[in-house]
């Protein structure tokens, strides 16, 4: 009996301490499932961490890259704006701002200074008038073409301002060297061709076909020859008429030649047209007779004679 109690008290026993050892196994596991969920957030935590880290790595490595670029391309930029402003500065741009004139300002000025010199100095050549001598020398020889000798039919015409068609002929006739014209035995053949080219360098006149006088000669236009004959051989005569210029007039395009005319012959000065005698005359200049000499006026314009007046 005792013995089966102490059996039954070692079998409560032994099952007490089997189940102390199941409870720590227990217990053990708990433990080992702690460490392990431990060990495995810490890795998760370490892995997390660092991966974190590798991407703020990158990130920054990038976010470097781009602020390199971006203070490269600032200092270029710099570099490029220092360029430009310095061949703005050379080239003198910045000195309007300061008040200052660039040189191609003041070239532009000094041409613009210069041009206002050279009108006024034109201006002033202009209002300067040239003086007789100077205008005399220029124009005189425009009357050498246009004079009738002292025998001739047109005097008193020519006298009187009166510029006719037979008179203009006349004229024509006087610039020619006669010894250029066919001669027959006792007249001579001129060209009708040839006069009127004559005639119209010499007047600003239609020309008209006719017959006209020269001096004691009869020129006839005789059509189905195209050509005028002579009545007798020409023969020039010096002409006596002495003139001189008293003005010259410019006016516009037209030359305006007012002169002094006097027959002077033997000596002795002779109004043209009315024949009379001069007296006191001492071979000095007509100017100081013109009361009593005949005055007229030429009328050029291109180098024609366009009109005559006394």
């Amino acid at each position: 009996m005792v013995k089966k109690k102490k059996e039954e008290t070692k079998a409560i026993d032994t099952k007490k301490k089997t189940k102390n050892i199941l409870l720590e196994e227990v217990v053990d596991v708990e433990s080992i499932r702690k460490e392990l969920k431990d060990y495995v957030d810490e890795k998760v935590n370490q892995t997390f961490v660092e991966e974190l880290d590798k991407s703020n790595r990158k990130l920054l490595r990038e976010k470097n890259k781009k602020i390199v670029w971006k203070n490269i391309i600032i200092v270029l930029l710099l570099l490029i704006i220092g360029f430009l402003t310095y061949l703005l500065y050379t080239n003198n741009y910045f000195d309007k701002f300061f008040g200052k004139q660039t040189p191609i300002e003041e070239k532009e000025k000094n041409k613009d200074k210069e041009k206002e010199e050279n009108k006024d100095k034109e201006k002033k050549e202009e209002v300067k008038e040239p003086t007789q001598e100077e205008l005399k020398k220029q124009y005189a020889s425009l009357l050498d073409n246009y004079y009738v000798t002292d025998n001739s039919t047109y005097l008193v015409n020519f006298y009187e301002g009166n510029l006719t068609n037979d008179m203009m002929k006349y004229m024509t006739l006087n610039t020619f060297n006669f010894s250029t014209f066919t001669r027959e035995e006792d007249y001579n053949i001129i060209k009708e061709s040839t006069f009127k080219t004559m005639y119209e360098k010499l007047f600003n006149e239609e020309y008209n076909s006719s017959t006209f006088d020269y001096d004691d000669n009869k020129v006839r236009y005789v059509k189905q020859m195209d050509a005028y004959i002579t009545s007798s051989l020409l023969v020039r005569e010096d002409s006596n008429i002495k003139r001189e210029i008293k003005n010259i007039k410019v006016d516009g395009g037209e030359i305006i030649i007012t002169t002094v005319e006097g027959l002077v012959k033997d000596g002795k000065l002779y109004n043209v047209v009315t024949n009379n005698e001069i007296e006191n005359y001492q071979n000095d200049s007509l100017l100081k007779y013109e009361k009593d000499l005949n005055k007229l006026t030429y009328k050029f314009k291109d180098n024609k004679l366009i009109s005559l007046s006394k």
